[in-house]
């Protein structure tokens, strides 16, 4: 099979040799054959126009229904990006998924930010695929984290990695903040207890930096406090 871009993925079909190729389910349509279609007949590229229309309906969605191995999203992001495609506001976003506009906010920068990713990862692989030697020696080295952030972590985590403090400065504490959440798992849920003991890996002050979690949309939590999650 050829490669598959980014086009093909938004138009949900590849053309392989005479064949149409859906990319959700893989049904195949020939252009060798005309296909009945409402007591007429049809060519392949229409059928596979029809089958992806009637079949998965919007391609946002039908992108949305492939595994997480496919598209690197969680659960509760497939369900963000759901809704954001059904155009609602942030106020209707954030009401649905029972979470604060600032979890919303923070939805979409992250989400930005695993385009941001993916395309340097795009870029550097086609580099490396590239036959020039030359070339693929003189591509950069691509940092997902900016030299500010590393400054800020040397300056407020000691050799063990613990935070000294909370910084007073907000864009700094997103900073560690960022960090801590990598210490969380995505895909489960975890009791307040949990949530204590994995902040307290890094800080002292569990129940201050749990709650900033919460108000930054870092971590989603019920309303009655039972489960948390990373969002």
């Amino acid at each position: 099979m050829k490669s598959i871009t980014i086009e093909d993925m938004k138009h949900g079909y590849i053309k392989q040799n005479t064949q149409f190729l859906c990319l959700y389910c893989n049904q195949i349509y020939d252009d060798s054959f005309v296909y009945p279609y409402n007591e007429n007949f049809a060519k392949a590229e229409y059928m596979i126009k029809k089958h992806l229309s009637s079949q998965h309906g919007d391609s946002v969605e039908a992108l949305l229904q492939l595994d997480k191995s496919e598209t690197g999203l969680t659960e509760v992001q497939k369900e963000f990006l759901s809704l954001v495609n059904q155009r609602l506001s942030d106020e209707a976003i954030a009401e649905k998924m029972n979470i604060s506009k600032s979890a919303v906010r923070n939805h979409r920068f992250k989400l930005k930010e695993k385009k941001r990713q993916a395309t340097a990862l795009i870029a550097l692989l086609d580099l490396l695929e590239t036959p020039n030697k030359q070339q693929i020696e003189a591509a950069p080295r691509l940092s997902l984290t900016s030299k500010n952030d590393d400054k800020v972590l040397t300056a407020f985590l000691d050799e063990l990695g613990h935070a000294v403090k909370i910084p007073t400065k907000e864009k700094k504490r997103l900073i560690l903040f960022r960090k801590l959440m990598e210490r969380f798992l995505p895909d489960k849920y975890y009791t307040e207890k949990e949530v204590n003991e994995t902040i307290a890996t890094m800080f002292d002050d569990h129940v201050t930096v749990r709650r900033y979690l919460i108000e930054y949309g870092m971590l989603g939590r019920t309303i009655d406090g039972e489960k948390y999650w990373v969002v």
